[in-house]
């Protein structure tokens, strides 16, 4: 069925909640919603950081603070999110108001940071796109190597007259830190050589003490050369230059391939995930099971966890901050996915149990990314003699680091398009939750009438264009600094903030208790609501611990680190801090416009009492007016209705949402109601606003025999 009623009659709701009553649109079916939410959590996050992180804080200890936050941390705020999507129905927007009005700027934060992060990935996702363009180039073309590993068969792309080292030679710390021109080949060429093996761990041992590593980035590597040749980039983050058509086109591309999965719907994008998470699953399940094979890679899982665990350092607050940290990034909470996600659910469904799985498979997937690094790791280390210390890095340079690994291994290219295959479905899947979250706030914004203007298939060109056109500039000269210096300073208190004034909405002003109500409204096992009320009341305690990230990077924040071209503009600090803050000025400025717009709506309530509006609930404020008899006080309940409606602000009825099924009625046409009046009736609303007046058992035949919707 293309369509499935949302509804419940009153007498099953408790009086802490009220759900809108509607025809939404949800997932075609369970799998889909379990593929979307693993979809999201099966991130490149744990790849790229995760094994640095494991060897500088402890080995299996840092491990062991990893799943202490999945679990008390992380579970309860996705039950949260998960949970306040399905309540509401609605878009992180509109369903941060119907929890606290006041909050309302908090999704309107989350909409714009998903906006901001998207900006800077499609250059990412661009050097993907280009990375594999090339890969094929080079197949079809029938040339031996790759442009990024190999010099000499590729002098197109490598600049003449310089220097060009292998990216997978050792190099010396020294080295690295001059401009030196490395040792000549056996044919006599100083700016290509290769060494086998042996003279690899020779040369590593002539180094004796020194820190070595792998050329991957040093500035006369391959990669380095192949890298500059596309981007080609300018002095400074001022110097524009001009756009750069290899990114133009790659980054169009992104958004194109993310167009055409949000424009039929969730029940076309559950389709599309269906395939873009199950093939990067395979693949790094193929790349996993090769790599398990090559010499050294058992050794190195020993070496790996077992020769760096230190539970002392447990005790080391910073080990938990960036275990807490990790966790928050890898699994996207905050981001106002999952409750766009939870949103399309059918209310019964078991988000509790659902979480528990989510989780569990956001575990397995980490194991699996982690052991694929540790075994190629450990074939390095085999072949070269490097540490793990000295091979691993964290990051898009992981990302690259990666790619060298690979040319150590038979059928390189082989495994480069596996791996390469795999990043892009895995952050394609990023991409398309992130923008639906953008839709479906734009779809609740402009309410039924205007869907007629703006179908879903313009709303969704819409976002395509809107996030190609934020990413623009990371397409020109300049965007290699733009890049650096947004996604820098984005890391530091953004997402923190917004986490954390999202628990206090949710946990303190709604109040978890009353959330957990709502849990065993929605729920039939009775086992599994007692859990998630329980888990649910952890999340009281939560926003203290984004706050105290938020301070403590704050503390270690640093302008050094960037780059002299960041640097060489004097505002590029005021302009990072402004890229960090921009997303967070929504949250005090809804909030005040909540308070000014209750306490100026009518005269006939105290000031307290007017103010007090701003932070109940609009559906805790319906079932206590449905609870009052119609007679008599009709008058009264509209002028307190319209102290809690948002003014030019979210309907109910969202374009979009709704598929309706085949009916001799009109779309969203009212049920017949006889004249007479009905005792126990709900009050009538506005269409704009929320519900109609009409009892539970008109609403219940009118949704089972005719199919038109109460509204």
């Amino acid at each position: 069925m293309w369509f499935e009623e949302r509804s419940w009659s009153m007498n099953q709701m408790k009086m802490s909640s009220i759900i809108v009553e509607e025809w939404r649109d949800i997932w075609s079916f369970k799998v889909e919603f379990m593929l979307v939410g693993l979809a999201y959590l099966f991130a490149t996050t744990n790849f790229l950081n995760l094994p640095r992180l494991v060897l500088e804080n402890g080995g299996l200890a840092f491990l062991a603070a990893y799943g202490t936050a999945l679990l008390v941390i992380i579970l309860p705020i996705l039950i949260l999110e998960l949970s306040v999507g399905q309540l509401t129905g609605r878009a992180p927007i509109q369903a941060l108001y119907n929890i606290c009005p006041v909050f309302k700027g908090v999704g309107v934060s989350q909409i714009v940071f998903s906006l901001f992060v998207m900006a800077y990935m499609t250059r990412y996702m661009a050097w993907l796109l280009l990375y594999l363009f090339h890969l094929f180039w080079s197949v079809l073309e029938d040339r031996p190597g790759l442009p990024w590993l190999n010099c000499r068969n590729f002098p197109e792309l490598q600049p003449n007259g310089e220097p060009c080292r292998e990216p997978s030679s050792p190099v010396s710390t020294n080295l690295m830190s001059a401009t030196t021109t490395p040792p000549p080949s056996s044919n006599g060429d100083s700016q290509t050589f290769n060494l086998s093996s042996a003279s690899l761990v020779s040369s590593l041992a002539a180094f004796g003490q020194q820190e070595n590593r792998l050329s991957t980035m040093h500035e006369e590597s391959a990669l380095s050369h192949f890298m500059r040749s596309l981007e080609n980039p300018s002095g400074s983050i001022v110097e524009i230059g001009e756009f750069q058509i290899y990114f133009v086109i790659a980054q169009a591309a992104v958004w194109v391939v993310v167009f055409c999965a949000i424009c039929f719907g969730v029940r076309w994008l559950g389709k599309v995930v269906m395939f873009t998470f199950l093939a990067p699953f395979v693949l790094l399940f193929g790349i996993a099971g090769r790599s398990i094979f090559l010499g050294g890679a058992l050794e190195m899982f020993e070496q790996f966890f077992y020769a760096t665990t230190d539970w002392n350092k447990l005790y080391d607050f910073m080990i938990w901050k960036t275990a807490i940290e990790q966790a928050i990034l890898a699994t996207g909470i905050g981001f106002g996915a999952f409750i766009t996600i939870g949103s399309y659910n059918q209310k019964s469904n078991n988000l509790v149990r659902d979480s528990f799985l989510l989780l569990l498979g956001h575990a397995l997937t980490t194991i699996l990314q982690l052991s694929t690094v540790v075994c190629l790791v450990g074939f390095i280390n085999f072949r070269t003699g490097l540490t793990p210390l000295e091979l691993i890095d964290q990051g898009e340079i992981q990302m690259w680091q990666t790619l060298v690994y690979l040319s150590f291994i038979p059928h390189t290219k082989i495994f480069t398009g596996m791996l390469l295959f795999m990043s892009i479905f895995v952050l394609f899947n990023i991409f398309y939750l992130l923008s639906l979250s953008i839709l479906a706030t734009l779809e609740d914004g402009l309410g039924e009438k205007w869907s007629r203007c703006f179908p879903r298939f313009v709303l969704a060109l819409f976002v395509a264009l809107l996030g190609a056109s934020a990413s623009i500039y990371f397409a020109t000269q300049a965007g290699k600094h733009a890049y650096e210096l947004t996604s820098g300073y984005l890391r530091y208190v953004t997402l923190c903030v917004i986490l954390a004034a999202e628990l206090l909405a949710v946990s303190w002003f709604y109040c978890a208790h009353s959330l957990g109500k709502d849990l065993k409204a929605m729920l039939n096992s009775a086992c599994c609501w007692c859990l998630g009320h329980f888990l649910l009341s952890l999340t009281y305690l939560l926003p203290a611990i984004p706050i105290a990230i938020a301070v403590l990077n704050v503390m270690t924040y640093s302008y050094a680190k960037y780059s002299p071209a960041v640097q060489k503009w004097e505002f590029s600090e005021y302009l990072g801090i402004a890229i960090a803050l921009i997303p967070l000025v929504p949250i005090p400025i809804f909030a005040i416009s909540a308070i000014c717009q209750s306490c100026n709506y009518t005269s006939h309530a105290t000031k307290f009492q007017r103010f007090r509006y701003a932070f109940r609930s609009p559906m805790k404020y319906d079932v206590m007016k449905s609870s009052i008899s119609t007679n008599g006080h009709r008058a009264n309940h509209s002028t307190e209705r319209h102290l809690i409606s948002p003014r030019g602000g979210y309907s109910s009825a969202a374009p979009g949402y709704v598929l309706l099924p085949t009916t001799q009625h009109a779309p969203l046409a009212e049920p017949e109601i006889p004249d007479q009046n009905i005792e126990g009736t709900i009050p009538k609303h506005n269409r704009a606003g929320n519900a109609t007046t009409v009892s539970t058992t008109t609403t219940a035949t009118a949704g089972s025999s005719a199919g038109g919707v109460p509204v």
